[in-house]
């Protein structure tokens, strides 16, 4: 038991000393993207905003690394040293390390250099504010990386840019719902040599052709970098608040919440680049609200049910009353 006690102990104060570390020397840093036009040769001077949230003052270490999409989700992937670090080389700053009092937030300027050999196109980097100095840092550690936090820098250099998209998929999640919300898969492909911003809507149309919704693609303004897939959500909702129902009633609610019937079609528009090209999508789907319609279809069988019982005896009444009359004749 004694063992047991000690191991517990253990383990509790491994946790705190890998947790209250961070605690103290939690950061902020703003703005998390950074997106510039540039020309080969130029001297860009830019700033971040680095806040110290701990009570008690902290260094703070400064890198940059290059980064990849990663996936379709949008996430970046790292890639430190080697020699293809582009833009990550081009970014000075005036010092390693700042110090920063708790509580206070401080202007940390940087210089982007624009070599003159630089391809015209998207280079991609960002700048790290982390508590563990660069060479102490180990990609492989997570408490290394969770004490870390950084700005996208994303320019691009003018020249002979390639801008090339084109929509892979747009789809729901089913052909057939019982009532909203529907949720939309966008997955665009950037064949270019600079990162794309696709932006626009969704109009959903019922059989007769009139818009009966109008959903926003890429709200959020995400990128689609070079030679990458980028998949985007969205979702058409009435009442986002009456959705995940399990029992029946609760399901009829939400159906009555977020109401449709039949087929619809979505158009999807995007729009993307300097020329303002378009990209476009059409996708179909049905709702049929079950709960709605059986409880409908009960309520007119109990009404035909009530209505023919009803003729019945009112027959019977009629038959009844008039056969006593000509019985008295």
């Amino acid at each position: 038991m004694k063992t047991k006690k000690v191991l517990i102990l253990s383990i509790v104060f491994l946790i705190a000393s890998l947790i209250l570390p961070l605690a103290s020397n939690a950061v902020t840093v703003s703005p998390p993207i950074i997106e510039l036009d540039a020309a080969k040769g130029d001297v860009i001077t830019q700033s971040v905003k680095v806040r110290n949230e701990g009570t008690s003052a902290a260094t703070y270490f400064l890198t940059t690394e290059k980064f990849i999409a990663a996936g379709e989700t949008g996430s970046p992937q790292f890639v430190s040293g080697g020699e293809d670090i582009d833009l990550a080389s081009w970014i000075k700053f005036p010092y390693d390390n700042i110090s920063i009092p708790g509580g206070a937030t401080v202007e940390i300027p940087f210089t982007i250099v624009v070599p003159s050999y630089a391809s015209p196109g998207g280079h991609y980097a960002a700048i790290f504010i982390g508590n563990v100095p660069p060479k102490s840092t180990d990609q492989t550690s997570q408490v290394s990386i969770a004490s870390r936090l950084g700005t996208l820098v994303l320019v691009r250099i003018a020249g002979e840019v390639k801008e090339s998209a084109e929509v892979l998929e747009f789809s729901t999640s089913a052909k057939t719902y019982s009532s909203l919300p529907v949720d939309f898969a966008i997955r665009v492909k950037n064949s270019g040599n600079v990162h794309v911003k696709p932006m626009g809507s969704i109009l959903v149309k019922n059989i007769f052709g009139s818009v009966v919704g109008r959903v926003d693609a890429n709200d959020k303004g995400g990128n689609v970098l070079p030679d990458s897939i980028r998949k985007f959500d969205a979702q058409w909702v009435k009442n986002p608040n009456a959705v995940g129902a399990q029992t029946f009633w609760g399901k009829y609610r939400e159906q009555k919440e977020n109401y449709g019937f039949g087929k619809y079609t979505a158009d999807l528009t995007l729009a993307y680049g300097t020329a303002g090209k378009t990209l476009m999508g059409t996708t179909s789907f049905w709702v049929i609200p079950w709960n709605i319609i059986l409880v409908n279809l009960l309520i007119v069988i109990i009404i035909v049910v009530i209505a023919y019982y009803g003729v019945q005896k009112y027959n019977a009444w009629l038959l009844k009353k008039y056969g006593k009359k000509a019985a008295k004749k």
